[in-house]
């Protein structure tokens, strides 16, 4: 190839590397104005002014499913699984939530639903200051376990 060729081939592929980099450019603010008006459709649609006012018909249920692992009945109790029970507590006195299902995992000599719902009742009492009675009543209505 002569100089001559070499140079204009040099041009000609620079010249398409700008107008691709250029396209590719036009695209990214394209993406960023329909990401831009998404959030915004996102925002409007989940703002509390653009909510129907509740009704006596609403029945929207909402219910909180998880899996946890069963205690070994006299087995050491790991830092991780105090925190873990906090949570589901938590989730227990969320009033967003209608229920919340517990799958236990259970093996051998470990504690039972029966066991979980009366370890939850104790960790309510203390942390809400509740009566046995409020926990218990809390517990039958919300707290839902399986054994697996």
């Amino acid at each position: 190839m002569r100089p001559n060729c070499r140079s204009r081939l040099y041009s000609l592929v620079l010249f398409v590397l700008v107008a691709y980099c250029l396209w590719q450019q036009h695209e990214l603010g394209h993406l960023r104005e329909i990401a831009g008006s998404e959030y915004e459709n996102v925002n409007q649609a989940i703002a509390v002014e653009n909510l129907p006012p509740p009704s006596a018909t609403h029945n929207t249920k909402v219910s909180y499913v998880t899996n946890f692992w069963a205690k070994v009945k006299g087995g050491e109790i790991h830092p991780h699984r105090r925190e873990v029970e906090a949570a589901l507590l938590a989730n227990i006195h969320n009033p967003h939530f209608d229920q919340v299902v517990v799958y236990l995992d259970r093996e051998d000599n470990a504690e039972s639903c029966l066991d979980f719902r009366q370890a939850m009742s104790d960790l309510s009492r203390q942390v809400f200051s509740m009566t046995a009675g409020e926990s218990n009543e809390l517990l039958t209505n919300k707290l839902k376990c399986v054994d697996v």
